[in-house]
C-alpha cells in the first residue's frame, strides 16, 4: 500500500493560455530592466522631451489667438521676427490644413530622430538581460521543462526589448502629438495633423522592431554580460564616426550603421523637405534662414535617400541577427 494518496487529481483552477506565458516573459524582463540605475531617468528624460514638443505646438498654437500671452510676446521681438511671427500666423489662418501639416510633419520628424539616440543607448544597457544572462546559466533549458517553446521564448524576449522601446520612444511621441493637438485652439488640428501621427507610427514601429531583432542578435553572441553592451555600443558609435567620413569616399560604407539606415527610412517616409519647402514659398523668412544654413548638404541629405541600399543592408543585418539566434538559442 503507497504512503502517499497517488489518486489522479483534475486541476480546476485557472487554465493560463500560452500567451499568459510569453506574456510573463516579456513582462519579467521589462521589470528588470526598468530596475538597473538610471533607467527610469533615461526614460523620463524622454518624456521631457515630449513635454517640450506639445509646449512648442501650443505656443503654435496660440499664435493664432489675438490676446494670448505669445502674441504680446512677439510683439517685443526686432522687427524682422515680428515680420517672420506675422507671415506664419498668416499662413497659420489661411491654410491651416496645409500650414498645420508641414508644420507638425517637420517637427516629428526631428522628435523621432532625436529619440533615437537614448532609445539605442537604453537597449544597450539591457542587453545582458534579454539572451546573454540566460545563456551563462543555461535558462533556456528550465523554460523548455515549462512547456515554452523557443519560439515562445525568443517572443517574451522580443516583448521586453520592444516595450522599453515603447517607454522612451513610441510613448513620448504618441503624447506629445495628442497633447499638443488637445491645447490647440481649433479641433480641426487633429485632422490636419493625422499624417505626421502616421507617419510616426509607421517610422517608429518599424525602427522599434528592427531595433528590437538587432538587440536579440547581439544579445546571443556571448554569455559574459560585459561583452555584449560592449559590442552594441561600439557598433553604434563606429557606425556614428563612419557615416560622415564615408559620405566622402566611400558611401556604401555608410550602411554599415543601422542607426544611418533608419534616418534613411524616417526621411522616406517624413518627406520633410517637401514640406520646408512647401514653408519657404509661403514664409521668406525660411527662405532667407534656408539659403543662410552652414551646411547646405544637410537639406539635399533630406531629398533622395538612398532607401534601397538601407533596406538590403537592415535585411542582411536582421538575415545575420537570425542565423545567430538560432544557433546560440537551444534549449537542448
Amino acid at each position: 500500500m503507497p504512503i502517499h494518496d497517488t489518486h489522479y487529481q483534475h486541476w480546476d483552477g485557472v487554465h493560463l493560455g500560452i500567451w499568459r506565458r510569453r506574456l510573463a516573459i516579456a513582462y519579467n524582463g521589462l521589470r528588470a530592466c526598468l530596475q538597473l540605475k538610471g533607467m527610469w531617468q533615461m526614460v523620463a528624460v524622454c518624456w521631457i522631451g515630449g513635454l517640450a514638443v506639445a509646449g512648442f505646438m501650443f505656443m503654435i498654437g496660440q499664435l493664432l489667438v489675438a490676446d494670448s500671452v505669445v502674441v504680446q510676446w512677439a510683439a517685443n521681438l526686432n522687427p524682422q521676427l515680428q515680420s517672420f511671427v506675422h507671415m506664419l500666423t498668416s499662413w497659420l489662418e489661411g491654410h491651416p490644413e496645409i500650414s498645420v501639416h508641414c508644420t507638425q510633419n517637420v517637427l516629428f520628424h526631428y522628435f523621432c530622430t532625436y529619440l533615437t539616440i537614448p532609445s539605442i543607448f537604453a537597449l544597450g544597457l539591457i542587453i545582458p538581460f534579454l539572451i546573454t544572462r540566460d545563456l551563462g546559466s543555461n535558462a533556456i533549458v528550465i523554460y523548455s521543462s515549462k512547456a515554452v517553446s523557443r519560439g515562445d521564448y525568443l517572443l517574451g524576449k522580443f516583448s521586453t526589448a520592444f516595450g522599453l522601446l515603447s517607454l522612451t520612444w513610441l510613448g513620448p511621441v504618441c503624447a506629445a502629438w495628442l497633447l499638443g493637438n488637445l491645447l490647440a485652439p481649433d479641433w480641426r488640428f487633429f485632422w490636419h495633423a493625422r499624417a505626421a501621427l502616421g507617419h510616426a507610427l509607421l517610422y517608429g514601429v518599424t525602427a522599434m522592431t528592427v531595433l528590437s531583432l538587432l538587440a536579440l542578435g547581439v544579445s546571443s553572441l556571448s554569455n559574459k554580460e560585459k561583452v555584449t553592451p560592449a559590442i552594441w555600443l561600439i557598433w553604434w558609435i563606429l557606425g556614428g564616426v563612419i557615416t560622415p567620413i564615408a559620405a566622402h569616399t566611400q558611401p556604401w560604407l555608410r550602411h554599415f550603421s543601422f542607426n544611418y539606415n533608419l534616418q534613411q527610412i524616417a526621411i522616406k517616409v517624413f518627406h520633410p523637405l517637401d514640406d520646408l519647402n512647401t514653408a519657404k514659398e509661403n514664409i521668406p523668412f525660411v527662405k532667407d534662414m534656408m539659403s543662410n544654413l552652414r551646411r547646405p548638404e544637410a537639406l539635399s541629405n533630406l531629398g533622395s535617400p538612398p532607401i534601397w541600399g538601407a533596406l538590403f543592408a537592415l535585411a542582411f543585418m536582421l538575415l545575420l541577427a537570425g542565423i545567430i539566434i538560432n544557433r546560440r538559442v537551444k534549449p537542448e
